[in-house]
């Protein structure tokens, strides 16, 4: 995908009712992965609820005080959508 179809498409994003654009200005570095890091910092920017994934890798969160981050699975996450 070229830069200008992601602009595009961030551009798109960010005019829907529904989404709104957080700056992250702390980096916690609570995972291993500088690539899973970035997902655990914008949760905590936006208060995200829970991060919704199936990646391992996420697991060390569960185990962290603070800043706590609720990670589940998916069919977890559908199972709220339902309820909700």
């Amino acid at each position: 995908m070229g830069k200008d179809t992601s602009k595009r498409i961030l551009d798109s994003l960010l005019q829907l009712s529904n989404i709104e654009f957080i700056t992250s200005y702390f980096r916690f570095q609570l995972l291993q992965d500088p690539d899973d890091n970035k997902f655990v910092d914008c949760a905590i920017a936006a208060n995200a609820s829970f991060l919704v994934t199936e990646d391992r890798d996420f697991d060390p969160l569960k185990s962290i005080e603070f800043p706590k981050v609720m990670v589940i699975k998916v069919d977890s996450f559908l199972s709220w959508l339902k309820q909700n």
